[in-house]
C-alpha cells in the first residue's frame, strides 16, 4: 500500500487540521475504542497520538437482521436507533452530528443497552433455538421463551436502578420497547445469528457473566441469568466454531476448569459456585 494511503500517513497528514480526527468505535464491545486505541498506538508506537486523534467511546444501538444473500448494498434495518456518545474526549469542541445522545458518563447507556438488548436479544435466541423455533420473533411470541426473556430482563433492570440510579418505571418501559423490537416480524432475524458465539457472551465482561456478577455482588437475584447461561451451553448448532468449542470444554474440563476458563471468573467470586452449579449440572445431564 502507498504511504500516502496508509492510516498513519493519513494521521500525519492530519497533524494541523482543527478539530483533530474523531475516531469512534460504533461496536457491541465495552468502551471498544478504548481497545482500538490500544491496538492503533501498538501498530504506530512513538507517534504522538493525541496531536492527532481523539477516541471516544459510544453506545450504538440498532438491530440489523440476516440480510438476504443477493441483498447487496440495500440493507434492512429497524427504524429504531440510538448512538450516545461521550463527550470529554471532545474538550469542549462537540460536533454536530445529528442523532446523536452526548454524555458525560457513557457507563449508563453502555450497560442499559448491552444488559437489555444484547442480554435480552441472546436469551431469545438460545431458549428458542433449543426450542427448535426458528425466527427471533416467533420466540418471543412463544409463551415459555417470552417468560424466560423477561425473567431475565427484570433482573438486569435491577442491576440498573441500582447501580445507575435510573428510575425503575422508565427502566420498564425501556425493557418493553426492547421486547416489542425484538417481537417485529419484518425483521426476520434468526435464532441462530442471534445466539452464534456463545463463548464470547458467556465471556467475562458480557451480557451474561458481568451482570449476574454485579447481581451477586450486590446480593440480588440472578437465577434467571443463569439458566439463560445453562440454555448457552446448550446452545450446539452446526457451524457455530464457538458452540463446537464450548462443547469441547465441557467435555475436557471439571465445572471448575470450565467456569474459569470461559467466564475468567476467580474462584473467590460470589458468582463462582452458582455458574459452577449449572455447569455440573449440564455435565451431568450428558
Amino acid at each position: 500500500m502507498p504511504e500516502s494511503f496508509t492510516p498513519r500517513a493519513r494521521l500525519k497528514a492530519d497533524s494541523n487540521r482543527s478539530p483533530k480526527v474523531a475516531v469512534m468505535a460504533c461496536e457491541n464491545a465495552i468502551n471498544g475504542t478504548d481497545i482500538l486505541r490500544g491496538e492503533v498506538e501498538l501498530a504506530y508506537a512513538g507517534d504522538d497520538l493525541a496531536d492527532r486523534a481523539l477516541f471516544a467511546n459510544t453506545a450504538v444501538d440498532r438491530i440489523v437482521p440476516a440480510q438476504a444473500p443477493d441483498a447487496g448494498l440495500d440493507v434492512t434495518v429497524e427504524n429504531y436507533f440510538e448512538w450516545a456518545i461521550e463527550t470529554p474526549p471532545f474538550e469542549g469542541q462537540v460536533p454536530d452530528i445529528p442523532g446523536v445522545t452526548w454524555v458525560d458518563d457513557l457507563e449508563p447507556y453502555i450497560e442499559r443497552k448491552l444488559f437489555t438488548v444484547n442480554t435480552g436479544h441472546a436469551t431469545a435466541a438460545w431458549f428458542g433455538y433449543a426450542a427448535g423455533i426458528e425466527k427471533i420473533s416467533d420466540a418471543l411470541a412463544d409463551p415459555e421463551v417470552g417468560a424466560r426473556v423477561r425473567a431475565v430482563l427484570v433482573e438486569t433492570a435491577s442491576l440498573i436502578v441500582a447501580k445507575h440510579g435510573v428510575d425503575a418505571a422508565t427502566q420498564a418501559a425501556y425493557v418493553e420497547k426492547i421486547l416489542k423490537r425484538f417481537a417485529n416480524p419484518y425483521l426476520p432475524d434468526t435464532t441462530l445469528r442471534v445466539g452464534r458465539a456463545p463463548l464470547r457472551k458467556l465471556s467475562r465482561n458480557e451480557r451474561f457473566i458481568s451482570p449476574a456478577a454485579q447481581l451477586a455482588e450486590r446480593g440480588m437475584p440472578r437465577a434467571a441469568l443463569l439458566q439463560a447461561v445453562g440454555a448457552g451451553l446448550r446452545f450446539n448448532p452446526p457451524g457455530d466454531t464457538e458452540a463446537a468449542e464450548v462443547q469441547a470444554l465441557l467435555a475436557s474440563e471439571t465445572a471448575t476448569g470450565f467456569t474459569e476458563k470461559v467466564t475468567g471468573l476467580g474462584a473467590t467470586h460470589p458468582l463462582f459456585a452458582d455458574v459452577v452449579a449449572v455447569v455440573e449440572a449440564h455435565q451431568s445431564a450428558g
